[in-house]
């Protein structure tokens, strides 16, 4: 089994503006986006500067039927609720500009 000490998970669940908090977006709505998906998160986190990899074949808990990934990264030292916020604002800037 490999470690994944240093890294942390991240879900485009924890994202969606669409859910509510209880079907688990982790971010408050203001800096929820509509349309997320592993790729977003993959590109934020690493435009902030941190180390990511995409995993595929893992499925939400709470939505074991959607097979989106998840995105680990190492957020070296950071918590996870200022890293959550700040990749969601990254995605935004990203998304804007396409």
């Amino acid at each position: 089994m490999r470690s994944r000490k240093p890294f942390i998970i991240f879900w485009p669940q924890y994202f969606d503006a669409k859910r509510s908090r209880s079907k688990g977006r982790r971010i408050p709505k203001k800096y929820a986006i509509e349309k997320i998906n592993t790729n977003d998160i993959l590109k934020a986190a690493k435009r902030l500067g941190y180390e990511a990899h995409y995993e595929k074949g893992y499925q939400y808990p709470k939505t074991w039927w959607d097979d989106p990934g998840r995105v680990s990264i190492d957020t070296k030292g950071v918590k996870k609720s200022k890293v959550l916020i700040d990749v969601a604002k990254e995605i935004k800037k990203i998304q804007t500009k396409k």
